[in-house]
């Protein structure tokens, strides 16, 4: 007597997996290292593209984007591109404040991460205030 399928480990699964087939041009869209976003601080616009792998963000000089606000880490904050999106991670003492236009500001501490979608703003340690000319705006294209 054969095993019904449900009870023998060996037969094949049915095709309801939780996976999902996409296109080999879906998949090459996900690692897209020409994708790139923009940055705006005090008046300097500052480029980011997956290719670059990391931007940081913060008080050390060595930062691809320096914000000099006495409540920002040496190296507070960090972008990364990561299937297919610009991930925002903290790295501070004080939290990183993200507001994303059309959506309440979060503040990520410890390492928290939010993917950066449209355009926003970013304030390193301390929270958002309009008018304050310490905010980093920024600019993902769709």
């Amino acid at each position: 007597m054969k095993p019904s399928p449900g009870n023998d480990p060996h037969a094949e699964q049915e095709d309801n997996a939780p996976t999902q087939r996409i296109s080999a041009e879906d998949v090459r869209k996900l690692y897209d290292l020409n994708a790139r976003m923009g940055f705006s601080f005090h008046g300097k616009e500052t480029a980011f593209t997956a290719a670059d792998r990391v931007f940081v963000m913060g008080r050390s000089t060595d930062c691809d984007l320096v914000v000099m606000v006495p409540v920002a880490s040496r190296h507070h904050a960090r972008v990364i591109y990561r299937k297919g999106k610009f991930i925002l991670i903290d790295q501070s003492t004080n939290g990183t404040y993200v507001s994303i236009h059309g959506s309440e500001p979060i503040c990520l501490l410890n390492g928290e991460e939010v993917p950066l979608v449209g355009e926003g703003v970013i304030s390193l340690g301390r929270p958002i205030r309009e008018g304050d000319p310490d905010l980093v705006a920024f600019h993902v294209p769709h």
